[in-house]
């Protein structure tokens, strides 16, 4: 495998998507590599409510609106994990295909290596919903790691072993 000079990490904003940024993190630290959380939103107004960020139905007005919200939470991601790490950055993508989105930002940016996490749906939620990293996994520039999240099986132990 090459160097990994550029990591692309993927959020929904869900608590699931939690270990994929903090694996990139420990990567990006670990290679010196140049880090990017991407969040990709929806803007059709049948979009899946995953793309809207972490908005309340009351709250949604208009795109913009939604739009300015998941900036807030993208600022928010940038200032609670990434703060402590250099030349790490946030962006909002928008396209109606999160998978498509993801594959060209990474083809486009000369990504390296993308980290996702993977939510765990089963069955008939997996069947109506899809799979973002599924989709990402077949048609990606680069490699691509999944991690866990906690309700995707992963046990932890109290010592986090």
């Amino acid at each position: 495998m090459s160097q990994i000079r550029h990591i692309l990490a993927t959020t929904d904003f869900s608590p699931a998507a939690e270990p994929g940024i903090d694996a990139a993190i420990d990567l990006a630290k670990d290679m010196g590599a140049r880090l990017t959380v991407v969040h990709v939103f929806d803007p059709s107004p049948l979009a899946p409510l995953a793309t809207r960020g972490d908005v309340a139905l009351d709250q949604i007005v208009g795109e913009q609106e939604v739009e300015e919200a998941i900036l807030q939470e993208l600022e928010r991601v940038r200032s609670e994990k990434l703060s402590g790490l250099e030349g790490a950055e946030v962006a909002l993508l928008t396209g109606h295909s999160a998978a498509d989105a993801i594959d060209r930002y990474a083809k486009d940016d000369g990504v390296d290596l993308i980290v996702m996490s993977t939510h765990g749906r089963t069955g008939i939620a997996h069947f109506l919903i899809g799979s973002v990293t599924e989709k990402v996994l077949r048609r990606a520039p680069c490699p691509v790691l999944t991690v866990p999240s906690a309700g995707a099986g992963l046990r932890r132990t109290p010592d986090g072993e």
